[in-house]
């Protein structure tokens, strides 16, 4: 067994290193990453930051049972409570397993239409539920998606700031210009009061240093790089370097 650096991040200033798994794996390749991930033994390691998994919905519990000590994250959210909504999944629900939950994100917003409204009612469910949102945004859409929210809301939000083009499932995708990134964030926080900001789009074991290492940057939200147990083992350590 081994202890993760289990972190409120509502009093704690400690980053977030979230890989999101988005529509991919079966059980068996699940398993798999569990696997070589426990065996690497670097997480017995007691880290100066909190490693966070956003699996599909279907794993949440598989991997909550096999590795409880690791923050999960849902990648996304009903917008109603419990009750009759047939196929949704509420924060209720979600909660028994989910500490996160990435809300708006581009593919969401994109794939299956949700707005700025829908977001806004997401993450209060996920606030209700006592589940920190980590609410997706870009140079686009941050001020009206912030502008949903009361101050007391903001205040218990996280910000993932991700440019749409960097989004590694794009193809020819590249981390955006981290001035680029430090720029946006200055821009959110003094407009908006929120918990903190984290990166997201294509960031991997060779860049993610130079987000991670930034005192203004929360975290970093890996996408691709984070399917594969060894970069994400990879993506680790030079977190570890980066905060030494």
């Amino acid at each position: 067994m081994f202890s993760f650096a289990i972190v409120d991040t509502m009093t704690n200033s400690l980053k977030l290193l979230v890989g999101n798994w988005k529509s991919n794996k079966s059980l068996a390749e699940v398993d798999e990453w569990i696997d070589q991930m426990l065996s690497s033994e670097l997480l017995e390691q007691r880290l100066p930051f909190t490693p966070v998994v956003a699996p599909s919905l279907v794993y949440l519990s598989h991997l909550h049972a096999r590795v409880p000590e690791l923050q999960l994250c849902a990648q996304t959210l009903s917008s109603y409570p419990n009750g009759a909504y047939t196929g949704a999944v509420s924060a209720q629900i979600t909660s028994q397993w989910v500490k996160y939950a990435l809300l708006g994100h581009a593919e969401r917003r994109r794939h299956f239409a949700e707005s700025d409204q829908v977001v806004a009612l997401q993450t209060i469910q996920a606030l209700d539920n006592k589940i920190t949102p980590i609410v997706a945004v870009d140079d686009h859409n941050w001020q009206t998606q912030l502008a949903q929210f009361e101050k007391n809301q903001l205040s218990q939000l996280l910000v993932m700031y991700e440019p749409p083009e960097a989004i590694s499932s794009s193809g020819n995708a590249h981390a955006a210009d981290l001035d680029q990134v430090l720029s946006a964030i200055q821009h959110i926080t003094t407009e908006y009061k929120v918990q903190g900001v984290l990166y997201g789009g294509s960031v991997n074991s060779k860049n993610i240093q130079e987000y991670f290492a930034e005192p203004s940057i929360s975290g970093v939200v890996p996408g691709a790089a984070s399917l594969d147990p060894q970069e994400f083992v990879a993506m680790l350590q030079v977190a570890l370097s980066a905060l030494s």
